[in-house]
């Protein structure tokens, strides 16, 4: 499920009804990514000018990934990164070569730092995870897209009522969670940019989606994109398999026996984000929930 690409000698450009996305060369080197809400997108990004401001100098330079704060535009966000295309592109474009494992071990060091980073006041008083909202509106018959209504009117049929079941109770332990973390949101392979002519190195976005939540719900972001690429492209499993290992490495935990529900929930707001902002197509819905219904499967 992507988004048609434009390209120009002068940069990309690309994006959904929920997001859209600039990438042009600096005349010094490097690119600027721009970044802002879709014409459908039911919120804006997070308050600039929030915790993740002060990342910049609590990262260590050797580190693989370093945090990139986007400067206020408008209402977007823009960014000055070394790469041009992002993991996420590398791995449609390739499938899951061996030189993405740095990146994803250093994408998990870089979450378990942000994780241990006090809980900024302006953080902890926001709402819950932009995408969590997404969800659960969706799930409660509140999708205010007539696409993704109809598709919510789907779900129980094509899942289940109990495989249902676990994906609320899932989303309900994540609002319900008292220890909650400075988390990045939505930490997308998307947003996770390599460095040109720097090896094992790379550049994350941070700061549309930062929020106050459970340690797992970033982990599980990444874990879900992850294990959906590898259903969706198929290849070498052993390759995939040390992708996951090294971001697990990386954050130096694993998830509890419930990572069948975290998956389950980002593919299934995929299949929200996609119908609601990029178009309705039953094939995909049939087989992004088939799979979901396969991961919750008892």
């Amino acid at each position: 499920m992507t988004a048609a690409t434009l390209t120009a000698p002068t940069g990309r450009d690309f994006g959904t009804g929920l997001l859209v996305t600039a990438v042009r060369p600096e005349p010094g080197g490097g690119y600027r990514w721009r970044r802002a809400p879709g014409p459908l997108a039911p919120a804006p990004f997070a308050p600039a000018g929030t915790g993740p401001r002060r990342l910049g100098a609590a990262r260590p330079a050797a580190t693989a990934v370093r945090w990139v704060v986007g400067e206020p535009d408008d209402d977007g966000r823009t960014y000055h990164v070394r790469g041009a295309t992002s993991v996420a592109a590398a791995l449609l474009g390739n499938g899951p070569e061996p030189t993405l494992a740095p990146l994803l071990h250093g994408l998990g060091q870089a979450l378990r730092e942000l994780h241990e980073q006090p809980l900024p006041p302006d953080v902890a008083a926001g709402g819950a995870p932009r995408g969590l909202v997404r969800f659960t509106r969706w799930l409660d018959g509140r999708s205010p897209h007539p696409r993704s209504a109809y598709a919510e009117s789907l779900l129980r049929s094509r899942l289940g009522a109990a495989a249902l079941a676990r994906v609320r109770e899932h989303t309900a332990r994540i609002a319900a969670a008292d220890e909650r973390v400075l988390c990045h949101g939505a930490p997308g392979l998307g947003s996770l940019i390599p460095a040109e002519g720097e090896q094992a190195c790379a550049d994350a976005l941070i700061g549309e989606d930062v929020c106050g939540a459970p340690w797992f719900y970033d982990l599980g972001w990444v874990l879900g994109e992850l294990v959906e690429l590898q259903w969706y492209l198929g290849g070498d499993r052993p390759a995939w398999q040390r992708l996951t290992n090294a971001l697990l490495d990386g954050y130096g935990r694993e998830l509890d026996d419930r990572w069948r529900e975290t998956v389950a929930f980002r593919v299934l707001l995929h299949v929200h984000d996609y119908t609601s902002y990029v178009g309705w197509e039953p094939k995909v819905f049939d087989k992004y929930t088939g799979f979901a219904r396969h991961l919750l499967s008892p």
